[in-house]
């Protein structure tokens, strides 16, 4: 048993490094990854890169290809598009479940990320990490209110892609201000108690990143992605 907690652990922590590598592209879209090599690299076995590495397969940020190998995933516009769709979905889900029922509590939780994220906006020059990290928490708040694990394992390995995010925030500061307000929004129609309103502001809010990106990739900025 110590030996399969021990294997369990090694693994997370190679699936975070790999993880956190990935997303702050020290390994580049389209890669080869060495097993072998990330082996030594960790001091440890193939069993938990693999295992790591099929926990990242199946969160679409590394593809094993047949005979030919291990290789960092090429996302491309559709990718992200649908992964902004399914967010969406999910979190109009959420907030049909919960909005009737959402504390002052949990209310102040939520503006209080808000405000976090309001204190980015002045400093030079901008956290865009930091502030993307607020963001994706403000949503995923909402998301584990609903209460639901399977439905927040979903929504979790959706936002493994947060890439996306990065780049947007990252190139587009003004878009990035302009969405920022939406945060607000949502937190007033959430506390009236008003679905249609909310839902009608996260639909806006959605569409105005995948507007964002359409607009970047038509510009060529899929080249930095």
């Amino acid at each position: 048993m110590s030996g399969e907690i021990e294997t369990s652990l090694l693994t997370k922590q190679v699936y975070d490094v790999l993880k956190g590598k990935i997303i702050g592209r020290k390994y580049n879209p389209g890669e080869k990854l060495d097993i072998n090599k990330i082996a030594d690299e960790f001091g440890v076995s193939r069993s938990p890169v693999k295992d790591a590495i099929n926990q990242l397969v199946h969160e679409g940020l590394i593809e094993i290809i047949p005979r030919k190998g291990t290789y960092v995933t090429e996302l491309n516009l559709t990718d992200f598009i649908e992964v902004l769709d399914a967010r969406l979905m999910i979190e109009m889900w959420a907030a049909q479940k919960i909005i009737q029922t959402v504390t002052d509590e949990q209310m102040d939780e939520w503006e209080q990320i808000v405000e976090e994220m309001d204190s980015l906006l002045d400093v030079t020059p901008f956290p865009f990490e930091l502030y993307v990290d607020l963001d994706m928490k403000f949503h995923r708040t909402l998301v584990q209110w609903a209460a639901n694990k399977k439905v927040q394992e979903v929504y979790s390995s959706l936002n493994t892609h947060v890439a996306l995010s990065r780049l947007v925030h990252a190139t587009s500061f003004e878009s990035t201000l302009k969405r920022h307000k939406d945060h607000q929004c949502l937190c007033e129609a959430m506390r009236e108690r008003d679905l249609p309103s909310f839902l009608g502001k996260i639909k806006l809010h959605i569409n105005s990143l995948k507007k964002e990106l359409k607009k970047q990739w038509d510009e060529g900025l899929q080249d930095g992605i």
